[in-house]
Parts: structure tokens; sequence; C-alpha cells
């Protein structure tokens, strides 16, 4: 291999020349000695900076792992809180179906008994309205349970079954006969 080739001169005072060359030298040496300094200290500004970063990542990432535990928790309270107002709520109408059924249950029996005892037209009797207005009377009077009733498809308008009565209401003389 040929790294490469001089043609060397005879030169008149070679003192001074080696004098130059290594006065070159010294100056690159002065140069590269600098800028290995200067390297050095981006160097370790860099690693310190690097540093710094590092540990605020650390600090962020332990924030948002205790910010999500947090949340999480309280997503949980929540939850609960939603369960067991689903289930309170869905014992409430539990609890209204069953007294719309003994109502029901319980004014069926009285219209059986009035008829069969041929008192159907006795205004001292109680009637559908009145056995309702127990029935509501008996269920809770918070407003959203109310609300919650009043827009749940079991419970039946009156208005309909008056005019149900009056359609089917017998003409006078075709009631049951007394034994």
């Amino acid at each position: 291999f040929r790294l490469g080739s001089l043609k060397l001169q005879k030169v008149s005072s070679p003192a001074e020349v080696v004098k130059e060359l290594i006065g070159y030298c010294l100056d690159c040496l002065g140069r590269l000695q600098a800028k290995n300094e200067h390297l050095q200290k981006e160097n370790e500004r860099l690693f310190s900076d690097w540093s710094d970063v590092e540990k605020r990542l650390e600090k962020c990432v332990e924030a948002k792992e205790e910010l999500e535990a947090d949340l999480y928790n309280r997503f949980i309270l929540v939850l609960n809180e939603k369960k067991a107002k689903i289930r309170n709520l869905q014992k409430l109408l539990n609890e209204a179906k069953e007294s719309a059924a003994d109502a029901k249950c319980t004014r069926d029996s009285i219209n059986t008994t009035q008829m069969a005892t041929g008192r159907e037209n006795d205004y001292d009797g109680s009637t559908e309205e009145e056995s309702e207005n127990l029935t509501w009377a008996s269920l809770p009077s918070a407003p959203e349970q109310r609300d919650s009733l009043l827009g749940s498809p079991d419970v039946i308008d009156t208005a309909p079954r008056r005019k149900r009565r009056q359609r089917t209401a017998k003409p006078a003389g075709t009631g049951a006969k007394m034994a």
C-alpha cells in the first residue's frame, strides 16, 4: 500500500524549517486539545441534562400512576354507588309491582263482593279510584321514585278504566240476583 509520497528539496537552513514544523504541530495540538476539552464539557453538560430529564420522567411516571390509581378508586366508588342505586330502584319497582298486584286483587275481590251482594250502586262502598289512591299512598313518596313509577309501563291510567266500566256497565235489573 502506498499512503503517500513526498519530494524533498534541499533547504539552506534546516533548523528553521524544523522549528516551523514543530511550531505548526504544537499549534495543531493546542487547537485539538482545546476542542477536546470543549467537547468533553459539552458531553458532561449533555449527560447532566439527560440525568435531569430521566429524573423528571421518573417523577412524571410516578405522578401518572398515582393519578391513575386515584381515578380508578374514584371510578370504583361511583360505579358501586350506581350499582347500589340500580338495586334500590329495582327493589322499589318490584315493591310497586307487588303493591299494584295486591291492589288489583283487593279491587277485584271488592268488586266481586259488591256484585255478589247486589250493592254495585252503593255509594258508601269503596271505588276503584279510592283503592288506587290507597295504593299510591302506600308507595314511597320520594320525587324521583314517583317519577320512575309514573314513567313505568306498569302504571295504568284511570281514565280508560272509567270508560271501560261505563261501556261494560250492565243496565239496571240485570245484576246478580240475591238468593
